[in-house]
Order: structure tokens, then sequence, then C-alpha cells
């Protein structure tokens, strides 16, 4: 494990590599799902990057054991020199979960990259999206693409609820399909609930009854308003997934 990268690395010069962010509790939650993605993101990105998947398991667990980590944010990066994994606090409080986030829309609108399916170190465009939104009394902001159809939060997936039904952008989309987007559609086939995967125009926004967010650090997050758009502050559907992800 590299804790230094040269100034010749690939991911100082061109930001090229890949990584994941995984919750750990008392282990690592749905760390093979992790390494599956980043596995898959190295053939269909064409890496030069040699790594097995039981080999970044187990060094991701001889970490955890190592340094006794317990209820914080994983994250492994791969790259052409090596692999790092390091640690972070989870911010997300109580009162946040309660409140629910405030959403903007990103200055930065998005063509159809295949970039953008995969978890790479080529942040920009999210982290500046983040910032915008923190400078600007936000939570975060949203990308809608250049005709117009919403994709996804900086760091997360979004969905939306109107009447009994659940609706998310496509996953054919240029965004990243989430660990915890995957097993919100698997709540919803065993819950009965009807989702729906489809293009939504960023003015329709205004249409639905409540809307979420999810990714592998917040779990699921509900949202109290997009810009000048304010949504339910409960929702019984979204209390039952809610309930079953918790659980």
């Amino acid at each position: 494990m590299k804790n230094k990268v040269s100034f010749d690395s690939n991911l100082s010069k061109f930001g090229i590599g890949l990584f994941e962010t995984i919750k750990v509790e008392e282990e690592p939650i749905e760390l093979n799902l992790h390494m599956d993605r980043m596995l898959n993101s190295i053939k269909e990105l064409n890496l030069s990057l040699k790594y097995e998947k039981d080999f970044l398991i187990k060094e991701v667990l001889k970490y955890i054991k190592e340094n006794q980590i317990s209820n914080k944010a994983l994250r492994i990066t791969v790259y052409d020199e090596g692999y790092n994994i390091s640690t972070r606090d989870i911010v997300y409080t109580k009162k946040k979960y309660e409140d629910g986030f405030k959403l903007n829309i990103s200055p930065i609108k998005r063509g159809d990259s295949l970039i953008n399916r995969h978890k790479t170190t080529n942040y920009f465009e999210s982290i500046y999206t983040k910032n915008y939104a923190l400078q600007n009394g936000y939570d975060d902001g949203i990308f809608i693409n250049i005709d117009n159809v919403v994709l996804e939060c900086s760091m997360s997936n979004i969905f939306f609820i109107k009447s009994n039904k659940i609706f998310t952008p496509n996953s054919k989309l240029s965004i990243l399909n989430g660990i915890t987007k995957r097993r919100i559609m698997d709540i919803c086939g065993e819950l009965n609930i009807q989702l729906e995967e489809l293009e939504i125009k960023s003015d329709k926004m205004k249409e639905f009854d409540f809307a979420f967010i999810s990714n592998s650090l917040m779990g699921i997050m509900k949202i109290s308003s997009i810009e000048n758009i304010e949504y339910d502050g409960s929702n019984e559907i979204f209390d039952k997934i809610s309930y079953a992800f918790n659980k």
C-alpha cells in the first residue's frame, strides 16, 4: 500500500484511478459489491491495473482489523503506482435526517460520457457542484444534462415519489448507479412497491410529492426542497423503504 503519490503517476498527471467508499460499522457493508464494481470499471475503462478481488478484500479487512476501524467511511483507491486505503468520519447527523437535504441545480450541465458511469478519481465536477451548493446555502447539487434531464446529485442517486410509485433516473443515463440504489430497487421488489426508471425532465420535479437521495454512507436521506420546490416532510412509502433498509 502506498501513502505517497509521485508526480509521474497517472493519478497526479491525469486523475486516472478508481476508488470506492465503503461504510464500516462492525464490518464493511456490501464489500463484495463495491469490489465487483471497481473491477468491472477497470475492465470497461481498459485501465492497466492488475488487481484480484480476493487480494483487495483481504487488504481491506486487514486494514480494518489492524486499525480497529468502526463506524467510519473507508476509501480504497487503485491507480498505476499501487493502492491506498484511508478512513474518515461519517458526518451525517440525526438532525439532518430529520430535516432533510436542501438541493440546488449544479451550474455544470453534463453531456453523455462513459466516465460518469464509473467511480473515477477525476472528481472535479462533483466537488465543484458540492462546494457551489454549500456556498449558496444548500446541502448538495443536482446534475442536469444538456437535454434538461435529471441525472443525480454530486455524490448520490435521486428518487421521487408520486402517490404510491417511485421514479428514478434511468440506469442507462450518464450516472453512477450506486450500491445503495441497487438495494433500494431490491427492497421495492420485496415490498411490491412500484419503481420506474425513466428520463425525468427538470421542469417536472415540481410534480412529485416527495423526494430522497441515497449513497453508501448516508443510506437514505429525504429531500426537503430543490431550490424553490418544497416537498412533503414525510411519506408512507419512504418510511417503509427506510425501515426495510435500516433493518
